[in-house]
């Protein structure tokens, strides 16, 4: 979710791996992924949050596990939205607590 209560809209870009049922989101599957619903009334001086632009490095990547190339996120990903100003995203809800492999 953004600061302002919106959605992130999740693409997962691979469809391969899969944790609890779902695919793993990589290193740029946040990278453009839509928000909807952002709170954050449009004036002269603000904007609502419509897309992440940015995760926050080493805020929620696994180092060690890579998922076709890339690292995988996990629940403490953290990023940057289009938002004016700029708003953060954060993890409500991973849905899958562990990987066992």
């Amino acid at each position: 979710m953004c600061a302002h209560g919106g959605r992130v809209q999740l693409i997962p870009k691979q469809t391969t791996v899969h944790a609890g049922g779902a695919p793993v989101l990589r290193e740029t599957d946040l990278i453009g992924a839509p928000i909807l619903g952002c709170a954050q009334p449009p004036s002269p001086g603000s904007k609502p949050c419509t897309a992440v632009v940015s995760t926050i490095p080493m805020s929620g990547t696994a180092v060690k596990v890579l998922v076709a190339g890339l690292n995988a996120h996990t629940q403490t990903v953290m990023g940057m939205t289009d938002g004016v100003p700029p708003g953060t995203i954060q993890v409500i809800d991973p849905g899958q607590q562990k990987v066992q492999a």
